[in-house]
């Protein structure tokens, strides 16, 4: 999967991504349809695809066919079928608004990873469905920061949301509290690669960590989350999501624009009293 990420404008042939697991093809896209429910190829095209409509979202000054070919399509032919038959539009209806039909009807209050670490018997919490914040209450509480890199130990959550991924992440926190004694203080991270408004339930792909060497559990993968500029929401005892951040201070922005090339970033942490506070940051880049 990361592999697909890194190379999403130059798609791969089943073979070599095979070969990058150290597997014939057969069995790799045996593996991966098992742990998916896609196979390779579907599973590569669909990301190359959500891509390309996070990119005519928010990179409006870029041609179509540019992006098409940043995406690994050889031809606008081929993108335009391709790109129609996942969001039944056009690349052009698409930019002109109809990925917010798209988000709010085929995706709906799924659509944010943002309250997935919630307590998992919050479920108020967790069910809410979105409610659009008063114009520039979020806006105002944003700060375009330079963040540092962090070396995240995670686990991959692929195919849940909502109360199951809530549930999963705490398990998680239990986990490396009881086996490596981490403390009920420590700061987690969560991470999302795209743009969480365009990625269904089945194909959610979140990462859940922490920055410390006192992991020891061999099964965590390892992962730098970037450093850069962000922008960052700060909340306690309540539960943002990045969509708000999007719609009050993205999509009205005249000086910063997303970086597609960072993921999403949720930070979180318990405070004295046991409440969960902590920060969402938007990876930008100057117009």
């Amino acid at each position: 999967m990361d592999l697909m990420l890194d190379s999403v404008g130059d798609p791969l042939a089943l073979k070599s991504l095979a070969a990058s697991a150290s597997y014939s093809s057969f069995h790799f896209d045996r593996i991966f349809r098992e742990l998916t429910g896609f196979s390779a190829v579907e599973y590569q095209r669909k990301r190359r695809l959500r891509r390309a409509a996070h990119l005519l979202r928010h990179e409006p000054d870029v041609a179509v066919v540019r992006i098409a070919q940043d995406c690994g399509f050889p031809s606008n032919a081929a993108f335009a079928k391709a790109f129609k038959q996942q969001f039944a539009m056009s690349a052009k209806e698409w930019r002109d608004g109809g990925w917010r039909a798209y988000m709010d009807q085929q995706v709906g209050r799924e659509s944010d990873v943002s309250f997935f670490v919630a307590e998992p018997d919050n479920l108020e919490v967790i069910l809410a469905p979105y409610r659009a914040p008063e114009p520039g209450t979020i806006a105002a509480r944003i700060q375009v920061r330079s963040l540092p890199a962090v070396t995240l130990r995670y686990q991959r959550f692929f195919g849940q949301s909502g109360a199951a991924l809530s549930i999963a992440c705490n398990d998680l926190i239990r986990h490396c509290e009881q086996l490596d004694g981490v403390a009920r203080c420590a700061p987690w991270y969560g991470v999302f690669d795209e743009d969480p408004g365009f990625t269904g339930e089945s194909e959610y792909c979140y990462d859940f960590g922490i920055d410390s060497d006192a992991v020891t559990d061999p099964n965590l993968g390892v992962r730098i989350l970037p450093a850069g500029h962000y922008a960052v929401l700060e909340f306690q005892k309540e539960w943002p999501r990045f969509r708000s951040m999007y719609e009050d201070w993205l999509d009205k922005q005249t000086v910063w624009r997303l970086d597609s090339t960072r993921p999403h970033i949720e930070k979180v942490e318990r405070d004295a009293a046991g409440q969960w506070q902590g920060w969402l940051a938007l990876p930008v880049k100057k117009r």
